[in-house]
Parts: C-alpha cells; structure tokens; sequence
C-alpha cells in the first residue's frame, strides 16, 4: 500500500464515522487523530473545542489543561476536502499554529473568555487556561497540528521558543507520518539524541556477540530530568506501574535527598533499568552518544521525581543517577521486559506491570475476539468479528501483506470501527462498573488500575474470563460508542463529552442497581446496538451529567480536574433521576445472570483444562523428563505431584486435572531454577 492508497482508505474510515460529507468530518477527524495520539502515548487526555473566529485568526479544534504537569496542549487542525492527498506548504503550517498561539494568548485575560457566551464551544477552555495561569500552573505549552494533508518537501520545521515565561513546543501529524508509522508496525521511533559533552560515560557489561548487549551508565540528574520533560511518558510505555505511582506526586524520600542531601542520592537511590532497541556508542564503546526507543522499565518514579523537584526549582547539578540499560529486540520486549521488571521489583507481589500484553487475560481476550463472531445488526448474515488489538499495531500489521481482494475480505470480516484497545477496554469495563472518577484521569492511569484489580480477579478465578464475558464487554463497548458518537449532536452540548459519556454510563449502571437487576447485556451483543428505550434513556442521562459535573465547587472550578475527584461521582450518582418503565422492562433479574454466569464458567474451565492438556502434549515427554531429573537434584516436589510428572514421562494422556498441576510443576520448577530453554537440546535429539 502506497500513500495514497493510505490516504483513500484513511479518509473513507473518517467518513464512515461522520456519517456524511461536510464540515463534521473536521471534529471527527480531529477526534480520530487525537484519539491515536493518546494510543501511541504521546498525550494522555483531549476533549473536542471546535472554537474559531476566521477574521480574528483564532483557532483551537481540541485542548487539555493539566496542573499537575503544569501542561497546556492546544490542537488545530487543517483538514483538505479534496480527494486526492495534498501536501501543506511551511506558511501554511506557521498560520495554524499562529492560530492556536493567539488563543493560548488571548485566554490568559479574563476579558476573553467573559465576552464569550458560556455555551461557546471555547468558553470552558479559555477560562480554565486563565485560571490555571492564575495559580501560576502553566510552565509549559504544546502545540499541536493535525492535519490530512502532507508536509511539503520544501517544510524545514517550526523550533520551540520560550515566549512570555512559557516553554513553547510545536509538534505535526500529517498524512505522511500517519502512513510511515502504520507502515512500521504502529510504533515510532523515539530517538535519544545524548551526544552532548561527548556522550554519557558507560560500562559495557557483556562479551560475545551472543550474549545481551548491556551497559552501566551514570546518568546526571539534569539529564534524566531533560528527557522525561521532553518525552514524557513515552518513555514509560512498558512500565505500566509508574502511572499508578506517581503523577505530579514526589516521593518525600527522593525530594528530600535531593534537596539537602544531592552529593549522595547515587548512594542512595536504587537507580533505573532501562530497556532499548538500539545503541551508538563511540569507538571505544565507554561513551554512549543515541538511544533508540528508551524504556523506563524500572524507576520511572525516581526519573519523574527529578523532573517535578526540578521544576520546583531545585539543583540537580549535584545529582547522578546509575542505569543498567539493556538491549531488547522488538520480538522479545514481551518476554524480556515482564521478566526485567519482575526481579527488579520483587516486593510487589501482584502489580500492573504483570499486565503486559503477553498476560493471558489478553491472551484469551484475544483469541475470542477472533473465534465468536458478532451477529448481523439487522439479522442478516453479515456476521462480523471485533478485533482485540492485544499489542499495538497488530490490526494494521494483519492486512500488511494482503492482496487488494484479501484486504477486503480482512476489513469485512474485522471492520475498522469493531477494533479496540487494551485501554479501550479498561474504559468501557470501568465506566458501566461505576467508576467514571477513575476514567477521567486519563487511558494510561485508568488502564493502570484495571490492570491491578484484573490481575487479582484472575489469579483468584480466571473462569470468570471466558464467553459470556467478552460477549458482555462488546455489549459495554457498543454503549460506550453509542453515547460517544451521539452526545456532540446534542443542542444541549457545550464541552467536556469524554466526563459525560463516563459519568452517563455510570449513572446507569447505578440506577439499574439501585432497582436491583442488571442491564441485558446479551440483548445488546445479539442485536449490536442498544435498544431504542436504553438510546433515550442514555441520552435523557447525558443531558443531567451535563449540567452536574459544570456544577463544581468553588475550590475546584476546573471540571477536568473535578471529574477525577470520587466527590464529583458521589454528587452524579445522587441525582435523582429515575428509569423508564421500558429500560425497566428490558433488565435482568440477578437469577437469570447467575444462571448464564455459571453455566459459562463451567464451560471455559473445561476449555482451560483442554487448554492445558493440549500444552502439556505439545511439550513432549522429553521436556518432563528434564522437570523430572531437576526435582532429582532439587526436591520441591511433594509425593502425589511426583508421580504425576511421571504419567507427563509416559506415553500416558494426563487427564485435564492432571494437566492444570502439571503446568504447576512447570512453574515451581522455573522458581527453583530450572530453565526451559534446557529443553531445546532434548526436543531436537527426540526427533532426530
């Protein structure tokens, strides 16, 4: 597929969600581009503005205000109409942006905003980054353009300036860098650039070429602190247990080091491991001069720790840092970077980081999403699939290599529109499990902490994973984008549609258990789509979400910042609001889900012990016998365990029970020190 042919199809998935041709491709497209902006890490959170005054050259299409990292993002955005791909020449890249400088610019007066009609699309938006300025919590603004067209060859870049006090940053997304990074797997390279000074003094810690590639560094602390502020957590991608742990938080420990004690934080701090594709070093290979796609696997705390201390003004010149930075190919970051992080955070038992895409939660989210097939919304035969994008990239990369006509065949079965995310997921699962606080602190924070609480519930009873369940997440997911593609349409909407959807979903969730049933999520699977009582109902919802969450207390006027507050769901889930007696008719008696519940944990744990047999078979019984001389010399076994190992050394079938202990034994057996890639050597002297 060439770029145009990228474009073609790029442009037919924005109309297709617009619903027809006309100016609301642009808040559409803005959305879409904004939304794989979060996915690819580079923000975190946006909510649509659509404000623009053509004759004043003021322009922003979308925005955020965070004052925890002090951060306000601006989005404009240059959409082309045209059917053909056309290129955006440097002038036309500077005006843009000079459009969103002149509303950052503009709202830092009151006067700006208070001349707006508080129902004007940029109303909220204005007086939130006057406010936040106010309190002295803008340090830093980026600058965003999206567009469909692509850069010009001729375009030579936009530098950052610091204007005003406020570190300006411009960044683009074009046609071009869309193609080249879908083309690519969906992951863009972020290269560290750490020439400066000759490059940063290292240790290489290995020999042959065999072995992995690895490095000691001393990193200074203003450098450490350099990169997080420029990459941010994009540099913190594998180590989903940082946005648990801190956001805008200093570690009492580490800041106080830092400041009164900087000649010793080496000597203190456990330092970093991080992970990359790639290293160039200097001859002697004792300088490091660029990092390919660094990853924080393990201090992401102590790296943003630095920055939010410095920012507060603190010297770091006084301040290093040691790294064991070690070089992972792509093809083993799911391998490696789980086990990197497991021993180097051993006092967690159960954390987020166990939750990396080869978990097999998603594992098994995965392979429903490719086996049960979705019914015809109009109960034809146009049965279709949903497509659980387990690591990023993967739906892109399943069409890379199809023919035109095999192409078609991939998007028919798998529509672009039924693709979702693992942070998708966490979102539709938290909304209508009443916990839109948690949603609203954005997709990597609220991933974070549905990945905790699902690793638990796994270890606890992974059964309850199974059919029913994803055919219930598709129900929520379908409810979810109902709201979200409806509430824009609104008379009554002014801002902040991400917080309604949330808090709607969550209202109803909550209504519906306060009359003690449960919403027929099966209903909604087999029909794929909410029904007309539960579309009215939902929207009635939406309109009273509106106005409570604008409702903010004088201490917390910004509504981004107060819909991350438990208080502000306590205040929605107390609206008095009441169901329909046809969204009433259409729930589920607690007996009924029971029934299905239990009817479909019986039958995922008969297919997890199918599961389980099939890959203790798959092993070999050379493979056991290996487990088996091990617990020779290290006895770890009890009795009954042994002699089912044995039956694993036969010619014998375990039965399904015997299998789920024998995967046990597989696993205490790597915990005492067994290694199976050991069974390498023996599987290729069985079949010779």
């Amino acid at each position: 597929m060439d770029s145009k042919e990228y474009y073609a199809q790029f442009m037919q998935d924005i109309y297709a969600r617009s619903g027809a041709l006309g100016d609301s491709n642009i808040p559409v497209f803005t959305e879409r581009m904004c939304e794989f902006l979060v996915e690819q890490g580079v923000i975190e959170n946006f909510r649509p503005i659509g404000y623009k005054k053509t004759s004043q050259g003021i322009r922003v299409d979308a925005g955020d205000c965070d004052e925890e990292t002090e951060v306000v993002s601006l989005f404009v955005t240059d959409f082309r109409f045209g059917n053909e791909l056309e290129t955006i020449s440097q002038s036309d890249v500077t005006k843009q942006f000079q459009r969103a400088e002149k509303f950052f610019t503009s709202s830092l007066a009151p006067r700006f905003h208070q001349k707006m009609e508080e129902s004007a699309s940029g109303y909220q938006f204005a007086r939130e980054i006057h406010e936040t300025n106010a309190s002295s919590k803008i340090s830093k603004v980026r600058f965003y353009l999206l567009t469909n067209a692509e850069l010009s060859n001729r375009f030579t870049g936009i530098d950052g300036r610091k204007e005003n006090g406020f570190q300006y940053v411009f960044d683009i997304w074009d046609m071009g860098r869309l193609f080249r990074l879908d083309s690519s797997g969906g992951h863009e390279d972020v290269v560290v650039d750490l020439g400066a000074e000759g490059g940063i003094p290292c240790l290489a810690a290995f020999n042959g070429a065999d072995d992995c590639e690895s490095y000691l560094l001393i990193m200074p602390g203003d450098r450490l602190a350099d990169l997080y502020d420029r990459y941010g957590e994009r540099l913190l991608e594998q180590n989903v247990r940082t946005f648990l742990q801190f956001r805008g938080k200093i570690n009492k420990g580490i800041r106080n080091t830092i400041l009164h004690e900087p000649q010793m934080f080496f000597s203190y701090n456990n330092g970093l491991c991080v992970t990359a594709e790639k290293v160039v070093t200097n001859e002697n290979r004792d300088r490091i001069l660029s990092v390919t796609n660094l990853q924080i696997v393990n201090g992401g705390q102590t790296t943003a720790s630095l920055y939010t201390t410095r920012k507060n003004r603190a010297n770091l010149s006084k301040v290093y840092v040691q790294v064991k930075l070690s070089l992972v190919s792509p093809d083993q970051v799911e391998t490696v970077v789980p086990k990197i992080s497991e021993y180097a955070n051993t006092q967690n038992k159960v954390s987020a980081a166990d939750f990396m895409s080869n978990h097999p939660f998603h594992l098994r989210i995965e392979e429903l999403s490719r086996r049960l097939w979705a019914p015809s919304p109009q109960g034809g035969r146009k049965e279709t699939h949903w497509f659980y994008e387990r690591v990023r990239g993967q739906y892109a990369n399943a069409q890379a290599r199809l023919t035109p006509a095999k192409q078609k065949e991939f998007l028919f079965n798998f529509p672009k529109h039924q693709m979702f995310t693992k942070t998708d997921l966490a979102k539709f699962e938290y909304s209508l499990d009443m916990k839109p606080h948690i949603v609203s602190r954005g997709a990597q924070k609220n991933f974070a902490q549905f990945a905790q609480e699902t690793v638990k519930k796994w270890i606890q009873q992974e059964t309850q994973f199974n059919e029913l369940y994803f055919k219930n997440l598709i129900a929520k997911a379908i409810l979810f984008r109902f709201l979200d593609n409806c509430v824009r349409e609104q008379e009554w909407y002014g801002d902040f549609k991400a917080q309604i959807v949330t808090y709607s979903l969550a209202k109803l969730a909550s209504m519906v258990s306060d009359a003690g049933k449960y919403l027929n999520l099966e209903r909604v699977w087999r029909e794929q789509g909410p029904s007309p009582a539960t579309k009215a109902q939902l929207l009635a919802i939406a309109e009273s979400v509106n106005r409570a969450i604008q409702n903010t207390p004088a201490e917390n006027a910004n509504v981004t910042e107060w819909c991350k507050n438990p208080l502000c769901w306590i205040e929605v889930r107390s609206l008095p609001l009441t169901l329909s007696k046809e969204v009433s008719s259409e729930l589920m008696r607690p007996d009924d889900l029971s029934a299905l519940q239990k009817d479909a944990m019986a039958t995922q744990k008969v297919d997890s012990g199918i599961d389980k047999q099939e890959y203790v078979v798959k092993k070999g019984k050379a493979y056991w016998q290996l487990i088996q001389q091990f617990a020779a010399d290290v006895p770890f076994l009890s009795p009954k365990e042994t002699d089912i190992l044995k039956i694993a050394c036969s010619d014998k079938l375990p039965s399904d029970k015997q299998s789920a202990i024998l995967v046990d034994i597989e696993r205490k057996a790597v915990e005492e020190g067994f290694y199976p890639a050991d069974s390498h050597n023996s599987d290729r002297s069985a079949s010779s």
